[in-house]
């Protein structure tokens, strides 16, 4: 099969540090070429992959983007797959879907997308199909032996409940280490510069080697999430570094920890009890065995592969002529056969 994975500008595939949408087309598309599979990546500058062909946009304009695209497609692709939306919504003559990593697609994309069944339900009003995120379970260390200090890894925005964790440390007594990119100053400063000392640091944004490591030794993941989260790959990357990763029930959390409910919280009062009772949790082999069984990126391909198949086969893409596509065609002089 001749499949188009369609990137972001914002992040590079793979991302060296934060990037879960990149890091999902990462994974997707080295699985599929490892499968036998023609992959064309669109993506960032300074993107890497094992993909047939990767094209890396020469502008940050969107419309100068979709013309990027669609001046370099391949021809005889049979497939493209839109983790963008920018082609999704110009409805191009060649199947296509549209994958949200968040919660929102665009009322005119045909084929959508989400990564879990609670968006589905919720936001996508139960149109289109949910797929979980993939991840390769050889990139997290996996260590029994955990050291002593709770984890935050995320983005420090008030959705993410950074307070929170400084909350649930300071109910136990642990130190807490904060990991992720600042993108709320104003949030950092009212609500968590204050906190910081000898027992809750902020490192900043980590990737590579040093999350690896920070995600292996921690003695609990604490995901404090404070709105409806699409999936929350911080619980997979805890789970595949057989570390027990502590959640709130809110959006997808319940969903993507349903075979560990005991990692499922309502407060953080009943956070910091699991903390404290450790010895409570499943094992550093049985999460690690959870996130294989169910989260891995053969999981993911051959979901997508399925999917592919059935709309290809069925047909449930229509193709339609006056599109944003071929206007912008036909605008570059391309609308010759």
């Amino acid at each position: 099969m001749r499949i188009a994975q369609i990137s972001t500008n914002t992040i590079s595939v793979p991302p060296k540090k934060y990037g879960g949408t990149q890091r999902d087309v990462h994974y997707l598309t080295e699985e599929l070429v490892r499968r036998g599979h023609e992959v064309f990546l669109f993506a960032k500058k300074g993107s890497t992959s094992n993909a047939t062909q990767t094209f890396e946009y020469d502008s940050n304009d969107r419309t100068k983007q979709l013309d990027f695209i669609i001046r370099n497609m391949p021809p005889d692709i049979d497939i493209i797959h839109d983790h963008y939306g920018i082609v999704a919504k110009a409805n191009p003559p060649i199947p296509t879907i549209c994958q949200s990593h968040s919660k929102w697609i665009r009322s005119n994309v045909q084929i959508r997308v989400y990564v879990s069944k609670f968006i589905l339900r919720k936001y996508g009003k139960g149109k289109g199909y949910a797929v979980y995120n993939g991840m390769r379970m050889d990139d997290y260390t996996f260590k029994k032996k955990k050291q002593k200090y709770l984890l935050f890894l995320g983005r420090l925005i008030k959705e993410k409940g950074v307070h929170l964790a400084i909350k649930v440390a300071k109910k136990t007594g642990r130190k807490l280490i904060i990991a992720g990119t600042l993108n709320d100053r104003k949030y950092y400063n009212a609500k968590i510069k204050p906190h910081l000392g000898k027992k809750i640091r902020y490192v900043g944004a980590v990737g590579g080697a040093r999350k690896r490591r920070l995600l292996a030794n921690a003695h609990c993941v604490l995901f404090t999430s404070t709105w409806d989260e699409p999936f929350g790959l911080v619980l997979v990357e805890a789970m595949a570094s057989g570390t027990p990763v502590l959640g709130f029930r809110r959006g997808a959390v319940p969903e993507v920890l349903r075979g560990m409910p005991r990692l499922v919280c309502n407060t953080t009062t009943g956070m910091a009890a699991k903390v404290r009772n450790r010895h409570r949790l499943p094992s550093a082999r049985r999460l690690r065995r959870y996130a294989r069984t169910r989260y891995s990126e053969q999981n993911m391909t051959n979901a997508f592969l399925k999917l592919y198949r059935r709309v290809l086969n069925k047909k449930l893409y229509k193709i339609k002529k006056n599109t944003l596509w071929n206007r912008r065609k036909a605008k570059l002089g391309m609308n010759r056969k």
